[in-house]
């Protein structure tokens, strides 16, 4: 039984490579982790259920084979299936090498589906049954303390979200998306920005129509609730939808467990332990106040961000689409896709900056995010905050990205760039 399983997710041991249809559009994830490969270290891969995760796996399995790796010695473990999942480690390994002793590179799916999972990993390692071990994972968990302690020094993470606005182009059908082409496209691509802020990236959801296109998120929200929630923390499914309903609501804004708990009639510790869950699954995302005082950082209201514009947009009871929260919500992803370390800011003014960057100990760029800044007001408003977050930390400019408005002013000795985020999202 187990042997059929496992022959199952390897079909590249007949055909001798990646069979086409499972590779997909190249990621660009892919390239980070296959630069990883010239360490032995554990490559732990998480990211929101569907968002990629097995395909980024699948490619960096394509690489290996197609530099030489023998298709033979590469194995995928998949612990979402069911068979698989009941066996024991022992069983698992045995089968591994009844299969064949030679394995070199082990990839095990969805990883954190199997309790004690660490310890297990570790042996593995210290003991170099393979030359390279890949995880993968719908869990922030795989970052925890407790992982952390286990396998402390002997991992590198990756972290793949919902598909980025250029592999969004890709799947839809843009090719050569050189700096040229997408400068010569501007309204193909201004329609296809809107389109992926009120879509989203999933890849399989990314290009389909509107009623397929739901099925398939409200079938993912679905399963994210029940397999990564419900099931793995003995939550309450119904508890659970109320408070993500409301978080993906209110995503861009600040939250509390006391108003968390308000608006969904639960208890303020059911409120902070659901969230935790939620946090857990990577369906949402916090974003920190910045403070030079850890206390003040720890204790202040996070934002919150939805992992995916379009899952936000389907389960959410938002009934209007706010194009501007759902730029800022596209541009915290893009800034974690990036691997920057970010925070909010704000004033006892009320001033207020979307995005600070830090690098080392320093804050080195400010990002406001205002979809259209032709209104005065809008703009007066945008700008001061750049000029009050720029002042508090001693920069000289500051970036405010929009639609399409480009213009570069000054205020208070403070350079204003104002920049499409078309042109952004690709790197122009």
């Amino acid at each position: 039984m187990i042997d059929e399983a496992v022959r199952r997710w390897n079909p590249w041991w007949a055909e001798k490579k990646i069979p086409d249809q499972i590779l997909g559009i190249h990621r660009d994830i892919t390239d980070s982790i296959i630069k990883t490969l010239k360490t032995p270290h554990i490559k732990d891969i998480i990211g929101v259920r569907r968002s990629g995760k097995t395909t980024v796996l699948y490619q960096t399995a394509d690489y290996l084979i197609k530099t030489g790796t023998d298709p033979k010695n590469i194995i995928f473990i998949n612990f979402d299936d069911p068979t698989i999942n009941a066996a024991s480690f022992d069983e698992i390994l045995k089968e591994i090498y009844k299969i064949n002793p030679e394995i070199s590179h082990i990839f095990l799916d969805e990883i954190q589906q199997k309790k004690g999972f660490e310890n297990w990993i570790r042996m593995l390692y210290d003991t170099k049954k393979f030359s390279q071990i890949f995880l993968s994972g719908s869990s922030a968990s795989l970052l925890s303390q407790e992982t952390g302690r286990v396998l402390s020094g002997r991992h590198i993470t990756s972290e793949v979200f919902p598909l980025s606005f250029p592999e969004y182009l890709k799947i839809s059908g843009l090719k050569g998306l050189d700096q040229d082409y997408l400068l010569n496209n501007r309204e193909r691509l201004l329609y296809h920005l809107t389109k992926y802020l009120k879509e989203g990236g999933f890849p399989e959801s990314a290009g389909t129509e509107d009623y397929i296109h739901k099925m398939i998120l409200t079938s993912l929200y679905n399963d994210i609730i029940a397999r990564d929630i419900a099931s793995r923390f003995g939550a309450d499914y119904n508890i659970t939808k109320r408070i993500s309903h409301f978080m993906l609501t209110n995503t861009t804004s600040e939250y509390s467990y006391s108003r968390i708990s308000k608006n969904t009639d639960v208890t303020v510790e059911t409120a902070e332990k659901y969230t935790g869950y939620l946090l857990d699954s990577l369906m949402i995302l916090q974003l920190p106040l910045f403070s030079y005082k850890l206390k003040v950082q720890y204790k202040q209201n996070k934002k919150i961000y939805a992992t995916d514009t379009g899952l936000r947009n389907e389960v959410s009871f938002s009934f209007s689409s706010d194009i501007g929260k759902l730029a800022e919500n596209a541009v915290f992803i893009e800034l974690k896709r990036r691997g920057h370390d970010i925070y909010y800011w704000k004033d006892k003014g009320g001033f207020e900056a979307d995005f600070l960057i830090k690098e080392g100990m320093d804050i080195s760029k400010i990002i406001q995010v205002c979809w259209d800044p032709k209104n005065d007001k809008t703009k007066s408003r945008e700008e001061r905050s750049i000029v009050k977050a720029c002042t508090e930390f001693n920069l000289k400019s500051g970036l405010i990205l929009t639609e399409d408005y480009q213009d570069t002013t000054e205020a208070d000795g403070i350079k204003i760039e104002y920049y499409p985020l078309w042109k952004w999202f690709c790197g122009i």
